[in-house]
């Protein structure tokens, strides 16, 4: 029996009609010199053959009866990829705007729980302004979105690394025949509920010691004064992003020189997450002092950082956040990244002592109904509007592939990320390397950011700014044209 973690669950309890927990990612492809016509049904027969090695992706969820335990995946025998793989045609001119504009509708849909919580989009109609012909070859946009319960960032990683090669002319892993699994009825999900509560009782007093030091330690920081506990101690000001969000997103996307990124990195023993955090504060001061809406606190981040380690690629959630300072109240960009830099360590130093109160499975029985209802009716009566969030913003670093991809026979050109906007945090700027790119995508709530183009040239200007202050003015590396 594969029975949701509590971490992966909460993804699912979280979720409500105007906030759909969808991580996905847009990339452009640039299909192969012999595709025509026929290339997208060959494309989707050749991924029905290989969805079998990602085992989510032909699992649907069950859930304990009375909801007395987090669901469980079982094999979805009715599934049919066309249920998951679809083409859609951008509307015209197909520049960099419409393809964003389609982005932001097909991530505002919730997945149909009745079966598998995935979708792969082939998106036509590019204008030559976006996907000038590369060798003579078309591109080609591919959109693919999972739910947050299926995966976190690094496990999506994991997944291009099934489902793409590191060749044209070398395929994938071979197809395997997808297991035929015995579903788990009534009696079997109620005893193992109860298992789940039994086993718990019977762990806790071997943590129980492991949490107590982690809150001695805590303790002490917080005592200690001078900052401690870092920005986990602080409060979030108000910005025009902590609200209630709406069921409509905004994105935009643009591209960094990986190499820029860390030979800046490198000159001021800072880490490549360190100058994303810096460039994204850059933009987001630019943004919101236009808008006369800029607070003098600095602003606060959440940053999610993994829990796994290294070898380990199961498709489960392993992740923290943490809390740091974006120095938003220093106009120097050089002080503001130092700041930056020192917050976001800081902040390392508390999760490590924090660890042994990180929850990483929890029976309660009923407390995913708890959790759900909390959610719904929190988003009814849009507390958010009237009680500040921990942070007023998500930035995500995550790393991928460092050699080209090819799904089918398609160049991999752009791994744009798109994430979650939450309630009381309406934007998220996310970034994910891939060969010598650093792609951003800036996901936010319509209403809230109704402009995520202006917000993104702010952060490019943010790292133009900081780039040139730190000398490396003369280093300009080209961008590919698809990107833009």
């Amino acid at each position: 029996m594969h029975k949701l973690g509590i971490l992966d669950a909460s993804f699912l309890y979280a979720e409500t009609p105007s906030t759909p927990m969808n991580i996905a990612s847009l990339q452009l492809l640039e299909l192969p010199a012999a595709s025509g016509s026929g290339y997208f049904e060959a494309l989707k027969a050749f991924l029905a053959a290989r969805v079998g090695l990602i085992p989510f992706m032909t699992r649907k969820l069950k859930p304990t009866p009375f909801t007395l335990d987090q669901p469980v995946w079982i094999a979805a025998r009715d599934f049919d990829i066309d249920r998951h793989v679809k083409r859609v045609v951008v509307p015209p001119p197909g520049d960099l705007r419409a393809l964003e504009k389609l982005v932001a509708r097909l991530h505002e849909s919730s997945f149909d729980r009745r079966h598998p919580l995935w979708s792969f989009t082939l998106i036509d109609g590019l204008g030559a302004s976006l996907s000038p012909s590369v060798n003579g070859r078309k591109v080609v946009g591919w959109y693919c979105k999972y739910h947050h319960a299926c995966i976190d960032g690094m496990a999506g990683q994991g997944i291009i690394d099934v489902l793409f090669s590191d060749d044209p002319k070398t395929p994938p892993p071979p197809a395997t025949s997808r297991p035929d699994e015995a579903e788990p009825g009534f009696l079997d999900l109620l005893f193992d509920a109860a298992k789940g509560v039994v086993d718990q009782s019977l762990r806790g007093p071997e943590q129980w010691g492991a949490q107590f030091r982690a809150t001695l330690s805590l303790g002490r920081r917080a005592f200690a004064g001078q900052g401690g506990l870092g920005a986990f101690a602080d409060t979030a000001p108000r910005t025009p992003f902590n609200v209630a969000v709406g069921p409509y997103r905004a994105f935009a996307v643009c591209t960094l020189p990986l190499p820029t990124v860390r030979k800046l990195a490198k000159s001021v023993h800072a880490s490549v997450n360190d100058v994303v955090l810096a460039v994204s504060a850059a933009g987001v001061r630019r943004y919101l002092s236009r808008r006369d809406a800029l607070p003098e606190r600095p602003l606060l981040v959440g940053v999610p950082v993994s829990l796994r380690v290294p070898g380990d690629t199961r498709m489960r959630n392993q992740v923290t956040m943490l809390t740091a300072s974006l120095a938003t109240d220093l106009e120097d960009p050089v002080a503001r990244l130092e700041a930056i830099k020192r917050s976001a360590r800081l902040g390392k130093e508390v999760l490590i002592e924090a660890r042994a109160l990180q929850i990483e499975d929890l029976h309660v029985p009923g407390l995913p109904m708890v959790m759900a209802s909390v959610a719904r009716a929190a988003e009814r009566l849009r507390l958010a509007d009237l009680v500040g969030g921990a942070v007023n913003l998500v930035v995500s670093n995550v790393m991928g592939p460092m050699r080209p991809k090819y799904l089918f026979g398609a160049k991999m050109l752009t791994h744009y990320p798109v994430s979650i906007p939450a309630h009381s945090a309406a934007l998220n700027v996310t970034v994910q390397s891939y060969v010598d790119r650093v792609d951003l995508g800036v996901t936010a709530c319509l209403e809230a950011v109704p402009d995520a183009h202006i917000l993104r040239d702010d952060i490019v200007a943010g790292w133009e700014e900081l780039r040139d202050a730190l000398g490396f003015h003369e280093v300009r590396e080209e961008v590919p044209a698809a990107a833009a």
